[in-house]
């Protein structure tokens, strides 16, 4: 019987989907069409903001945080919120999850670290502050390069970024991950590794 969970338990490793763990690329593209935003375009901007190299894919991640101008990409929500809860008081520019909100000028909108890292809740934000500047600026070129900073030079060097995985969006070169769980692209190898010895010392396997 132990035997046959192992097995078991070994094959839901590659058919394993997460509910928990939330894919930003799939949130982004659901919620820019309910903002009636240019397809992709929030898709856009995600890998811009928390872009990073899963299994060969790129993928927007929703443990980001950017402390300072450096990058930092976490494990899970729990391990993102508590660095959060111990440094945002002490640095004075962090940025958050899947569309990297800024905590020095977009704190006082959410109740709550909690909410602000919320994947949902992110991405939603992000999308309401990116429509608010379109409509205040009349061109999503503005609106695009404004959403990153009002400095000219850093504006052009952004919506540059953006429109580059902009096309490679529109034009299929970039997919976006369909029912996968992020923290599974991070933990999979490992435990696939990890069951593989498991099996070969209990010789349920030879082949493996």
């Amino acid at each position: 019987m132990g035997k046959i969970f192992i097995i078991i338990l070994f094959i839901s490793l590659f058919n394993f989907k997460v509910n928990a763990t939330i894919n930003c690329g799939q949130l982004t593209e659901k919620i820019e069409r309910e903002y009636k935003i240019p397809n992709k375009l929030l898709t856009s901007i995600s890998l811009v903001e928390s872009g990073i190299k899963k299994e060969g894919r790129f993928v927007s991640w929703p443990w980001t945080l950017n402390v300072s101008g450096k990058s930092k990409f976490f494990n899970s929500q729990n391990e993102t919120l508590d660095y959060l809860k111990k440094n945002y008081k002490k640095k004075n520019n962090i940025d958050v999850g899947c569309m990297q909100i800024s905590l020095k000028y977009h704190k006082q909108n959410f109740k709550s670290l909690d909410q602000i890292l919320d994947p949902e809740t992110n991405v939603r934000y992000a999308a309401e502050y990116l429509r608010s500047l379109y409509t205040r600026y009349k061109t999503w070129n503005e609106a695009i390069s404004r959403y990153h900073s009002s400095v000219p030079k850093r504006k052009v060097r952004y919506l540059k970024k953006v429109k580059n995985y902009w096309s490679d969006l529109r034009q299929q070169k970039i997919k976006i991950p369909i029912n996968i769980g992020l923290d599974v692209l991070s933990k999979r190898d490992k435990k696939i590794k990890y069951f593989k010895e498991e099996f070969r010392k209990q010789k349920l396997l030879d082949n493996i």
